[in-house]
């Protein structure tokens, strides 16, 4: 009887632990998608992926003066160089600020960007939406002799991406740049305050830890003379705590209502310069 009783138990007991260890297993296979992209700008253009709640990022951007120069200066690296420092930080898992700070022209830029559409895994929401904006003014010496409203620059952003798999993301970025002042470089020139384009973003993931990306924004409409579509081929390498992009892009600056209206040569003549990100995000909470 005590035999068959323990038994009994043992049985009850394997059953229940195997039925636990199946039920761990088990997962949801819904839910939104993560890494579409790895960082919140490839060079220049913006991204889908948003920060956490309470997720601080500081980002480092740089690059150099254009490939033209040759080796007399080292292929632009002897040239002056353009640095963006910014910080984001997740409001929410949906709603992030930022502010940045551009060497040209002492630009400083406040962003806020807003998800409305997450894609989830099996295809209940296919893609991902997010709105960006961005307000900058110039705070150089040189442009105190303009009014405050003046000095002001705007950017509008949609910005749709998908996730294809676990190795290709590509993104449609309609966007439209305003600048309150155009200054005339000639005579000639053909000036515009308010200017639109349509940004295009992919990512290849090559592993874990190794991506190749890429970004196009061609002007729709009105072009202000001399300007080029700007183009960016970036390298990146998440090592655990930063994320480093090395890239060569054609635009000089890192917002994009200035890519939009001051990018001056060609990335396919070819003609770009050399440059760098660093990323580091940090959880506050």
């Amino acid at each position: 009887m005590r035999k068959s009783i323990a038994t009994l138990l043992f049985s009850f007991f394997m059953f229940s632990l195997v039925n636990a260890q199946l039920e761990r297993k088990r997962a949801n296979p819904d839910g939104p998608v993560a890494e579409t992209f790895l960082t919140k700008n490839i060079a220049g253009l913006g991204t889908v992926q948003l920060l956490g709640k309470g997720d601080l990022n500081s980002m480092i951007q740089h690059n150099f003066g254009d490939v033209r120069g040759g080796i007399d200066t080292f292929f632009g690296v002897d040239e002056g160089a353009n640095v963006r420092i910014a910080f984001g930080y997740g409001l929410t898992d949906d709603l992030n600020i930022g502010i940045g700070r551009t060497s040209r022209e002492d630009n400083i830029d406040f962003s806020i960007d807003y998800r409305i559409f997450h894609q989830t895994k099996l295809d209940g929401v296919p893609v991902s939406v997010v709105l960006k904006g961005n307000t900058g003014i110039r705070t150089q010496k040189e442009s105190f002799g303009l009014t405050f409203q003046e000095r002001l620059n705007y950017l509008g952003s949609v910005m749709i991406a998908r996730k294809f798999s676990d190795n290709f993301s590509f993104q449609v970025s309609p966007m439209v740049s305003h600048f309150n002042t155009v200054v005339k470089t000639k005579a000639d020139s053909e000036l515009y305050n308010t200017v639109y384009g349509l940004g295009f973003a992919g990512r290849f993931k090559i592993n874990e830890r190794k991506s190749i990306s890429f970004e196009y924004l061609p002007v729709i409409g009105d072009k202000i003379t001399d300007t080029k579509n700007h183009a960016a081929l970036v390298y990146e390498l998440e090592t655990g705590g930063h994320v480093f992009q090395m890239f060569f892009m054609s635009g000089r600056w890192f917002t994009e209502q200035h890519l939009l209206t001051r990018t001056e040569t060609n990335f396919f003549e070819p003609n770009f310069r050399f440059g760098f990100n660093v990323n580091r995000v940090f959880g506050l909470l």
